[in-house]
């Protein structure tokens, strides 16, 4: 019997770039867990549409779980001290790039229609930022490709540039994203009632800290991937960037908890009148009817609705609705 090896002095960077991703990976993956039950729990009369894009991201993160764990038993219990399978690629070319690709896509191509939804005569920015994220997604499957063939993690550098297209397209469109949604949100807070405007800006903040968090992401990695062609290092922050698209789709939807409990927890001393909303205002949905309180302190009660699933509605709403009585 032949002796195995022996064990490299630089094994760390070798085996624990895939070693952090993974487990974050599955970290991640419990938190889009319980996010998904929040949100199944909490919006049961969400449009289909939104349900769709919820259960079928659910659906591909399970998948790209699933895989990355037969990743894991390769190369640290079926291959354990062998370091010729610590450096097959395995599963990974389709669990990462192929799978991150196509949930970037999904809430890419989310992001973009919410843009268009806000703003009618936004479309060609929209359809830019659609355009960008079909590149990102061809390059993440031309890459996996490739992956398969090259068969080792150490040769990864040496691949055409696809992946480049992958990551930077990525970051390209979380940029553009972020830039939009924020420019459209603060103009429409101009047009908006002032106790609307702490609202807004919760919104505003959510959309650049989630779109900031994957464009760093996918720039971390290109830096990595380019900068260190030869080391798996890349892979530690490509194996959780489809876990941070998924996880900020699902935060965008559960935000909604959160922005009604904090309308509704604003007592206000004045009575409202002449309150109609804005044909123009995008975070509006009301008719045109005043508002008039009772003589007793009012409460505002705050809807929020992310997105859209007909062309008429808008998207991140916040209105003033009276219930029975004049009461809010």
């Amino acid at each position: 019997m032949a002796a195995a090896p022996p064990i490299p002095p630089n094994i760390a960077s070798i085996a624990a770039p895939t070693l952090i991703g993974s487990l974050l990976n599955y970290c991640l993956y419990g938190v889009l867990v319980v996010q998904v039950y929040i949100y199944h729990y909490s919006f049961p009369d969400d449009k289909l549409l939104l349900k769709g894009l919820v259960y079928i991201s659910v659906i591909i993160e399970t998948i790209q779980v699933c895989f990355n764990g037969a990743d894991v038993f390769h190369w640290y219990a079926a291959g354990y001290g062998n370091l010729e399978m610590l450096n097959e690629v395995n599963f990974s070319p389709f669990d990462t790039p192929m799978l991150g690709a196509i949930i970037a896509f999904i809430v890419q191509l989310f992001f973009s229609y919410r843009i268009w939804s806000l703003k009618k005569s936004y479309l060609p920015i929209s359809v830019f930022i659609a355009l960008i994220s079909l590149l990102q997604l061809i390059g993440g499957i031309w890459g996996g490709v490739n992956g398969f063939q090259i068969k080792f993690l150490s040769l990864a550098g040496t691949t055409p540039r696809n992946t480049d297209m992958w990551l930077i397209g990525g970051a390209v469109a979380d940029i553009l994203i972020a830039v939009t949604m924020t420019y459209l949100l603060l103009k429409a807070r101009e047009n908006t009632h002032a106790m609307s405007h702490t609202i807004v800006t919760r919104i505003v903040r959510l959309t650049v800290q989630s779109n900031s968090l994957t464009a760093g992401m996918a720039l971390l990695s290109l830096i990595l991937y380019l900068g260190i062609p030869n080391q798996p290092y890349f892979t530690a922050p490509t194996l959780i960037l489809g876990k941070l698209y998924s996880n900020t789709l699902l935060a965008t939807f559960n935000h909604r908890i959160f922005l009604r409990r904090d309308g509704e927890s604003r007592p206000s001393q004045r009575s409202y009148q002449d309150s109609t909303p804005s044909s123009n205002n995008p975070l509006t949905t009301g008719g045109g009817s005043s508002y008039v309180t009772e003589p007793y302190k009012p409460r505002p009660f705050v809807h929020v609705d992310v997105e859209t699933g007909s062309k008429e509605f808008v998207r991140n709403d916040v209105q003033l609705t009276p219930s029975r009585g004049g009461r809010y």
